[in-house]
């Protein structure tokens, strides 16, 4: 990414980021307000709410009374989830910045699942099953971040899981927790 020009205004910055965001298809536009809100999407949308007219709020809420009721799509199990769960493993889908190192290399990436013994990283680079990597997160509502070792459990075109090498008790704990809550 390039680092702003200092010589633009706010509002060119603004604009940019504007048609940047409006260009993105409409599924990375909910995965980034996804990272800026993070669990307070509930919040901004009543902000939202408040701020609208009456006769916003109105049409608002005719539209909400016809939509259809959401179905929920057929799970689609993975191999991963099916060796996780035979490992005992409970997986918990999430959206969580993170870095790692491999060999002398730094990425910056996302985490889009954990359990306790792992993690999904998703990226459009392939590395080979076995490679060892340090990867760094944080949990939401927590200020400490995680420093785990781990190895390339497997790879594919849109990520690869990650076997932790060794976790603490307390690191543990604290996954466990996470995992265990409802969004």
């Amino acid at each position: 990414m390039m680092a702003p020009d200092p010589t633009m205004g706010k509002s060119n910055i603004t604009v940019r980021l504007f048609k940047l965001v409006n260009d993105m298809p409409m599924d990375q536009q909910l995965l980034l307000l996804k990272q800026l809100v993070g669990d307070r999407v509930s919040a901004h949308l009543y902000k939202l709410i408040v701020e609208m007219t009456e006769e916003q709020q109105t049409i608002l809420l005719e539209q909400i009374g016809q939509l259809p009721k959401a179905e929920l799509p057929e799970k689609m199990v993975s191999l991963e989830e099916t060796e996780a769960s035979m490992r005992g493993q409970l997986r918990k889908q999430c959206l969580l910045n993170t870095n790692y190192r491999i060999q002398d290399r730094n990425f910056k990436s996302y985490i889009l699942d954990v359990s306790i013994g792992g993690v999904f990283i998703e990226t459009n680079e392939v590395f080979p099953k076995g490679k060892d990597l340090l990867l760094k997160f944080s949990l939401p509502d927590r200020s400490q971040p995680f420093t785990l070792s781990g190895k390339i459990a497997w790879s594919s075109s849109k990520g690869f899981g990650v076997k932790f090498d060794d976790v603490s008790p307390l690191q543990g704990d604290m996954l466990k927790s996470f995992i265990g809550q409802n969004d």
